[in-house]
């Protein structure tokens, strides 16, 4: 068996390859602390048919209750239903050439590229990047008015770019007059492509670089376009800690104190639009402003944005990696994507009721 890490989103070290048994972990790279995130892919070098092969972990918070995810394109994802924690197994088939596993369900920059050509819209380039790659962004709609649609802030949170696909692709369809949409996917563009945390990030990572001299320019220009823009509406999508509590669930982050009448209107509309879907958004798990680690202060995007004049809400959702199986539902691909329309049609009806 060869472990391998050369394809978008990569990250794993490789500590010990036995008979039945892999030793590995994540690979923090700039990464201040220890965060989760892996991926990597196992190729057959001639034995793996038929056999079973477990791969450790050395610490519990590695594996979701689960398993791991698996692919063998990395667009189409399961998950191996066996393993949890520091562990999870999985028995190769004769054909399996090649296996990709990660800690939860990747979203390639390709699949946001097939949105693009099914929804007929026209990529740009936003800016460079650190390491000199063009951004993409998307814009579309004829009004004045701007919705402001980010994901990736943090590189290996790729639930949330499910459900901001859902939401471009059910405003493309049906957007409110007067408005035009502007869609970032990937905020931290080198992380998603080189398989990084993002996460914490030294010296600090793209959600913390809402400040006077930001670091990164996808930052800046968001900045800029904020302040250049009448701009109504700011959503970042997001994915939580690995699990537990409120991470097992949708919860919104929500901005600031002045906010909260806003994003609680808001709150109730998405409520009522996921009620039958298998991924739920009910409101008990949200963080409010300057509860837990959510500090109003803190320089992060849904915070700048809901202080611009012009701004009517700005609130951050996290989708939980893994989910639960019974009440407010266990990840998939479909399930994020329902979850990302029911969002997209919250944002609708909120801009109708409110007469915007």
């Amino acid at each position: 068996m060869k472990i391998r890490t050369d394809f978008p989103g990569g990250n794993v070290i490789v500590q010990h390859i036995g008979e039945d048994t892999v030793r590995v972990e994540r690979d923090l790279r700039d990464t201040e602390g220890d965060w989760f995130y892996w991926s990597f892919c196992a190729e057959d070098t001639g034995n793996l048919a038929g056999k079973t092969v477990t791969f450790l972990f050395p610490s519990h918070n590695r594996v979701g209750r689960f398993g791991a995810a698996v692919s063998h394109d990395l667009l189409h994802w399961s998950w191996t239903e066996s393993g949890a924690g520091d562990r999870f197994s999985y028995t190769f088939s004769p054909g399996e050439d090649r296996v990709y596993f990660a800690h939860h369900m990747l979203y390639p920059v390709s699949r946001f590229d097939d949105l693009c050509s099914r929804a007929g819209l026209t990529k740009e380039v936003f800016c460079s990047s650190v390491r000199g790659r063009p951004l993409p962004a998307v814009r579309f709609g004829q009004g004045d008015k701007w919705i402001l649609l980010t994901a990736r802030h943090h590189a290996c949170e790729s639930t949330g770019s499910y459900v901001l696909e859902a939401v471009t692709e059910t405003l493309c369809r049906d957007l409110p007059a007067g408005y035009s949409v502007l869609v970032v996917p990937f905020v931290d563009y080198d992380g998603v492509l080189d398989g990084d945390q993002g996460k914490n990030r030294k010296p600090h990572d793209h959600n913390r670089d809402y400040i006077d001299s930001p670091l990164y320019a996808s930052v800046r220009e968001m900045i800029r376009f904020g302040q250049t823009h009448d701009l109504r509406y700011s959503f970042d999508f997001h994915s939580p800690w690995h699990m537990g509590e409120q991470n097992d669930y949708v919860f919104f982050s929500r901005s600031t104190e002045a906010m909260e009448p806003f994003a609680d209107r808001f709150g109730e509309i998405m409520k009522r639009e996921c009620a039958d879907d298998v991924m739920k958004y009910t409101g008990k798990w949200d963080v409010g402003p300057n509860e837990m680690w959510n500090d109003e202060t803190s320089p992060n995007s849904k915070n700048y944005f809901s202080k611009q004049p012009t701004v009517r809400l700005s609130v951050t959702m996290e989708t939980p990696y893994f989910g639960v199986e019974t009440g407010e539902g266990k990840i998939s691909q479909d399930a994020m994507t329902a979850l990302g329309r029911a969002f997209g049609r919250s944002i609708q009806t909120y801009i109708r009721e409110a007469g915007d």
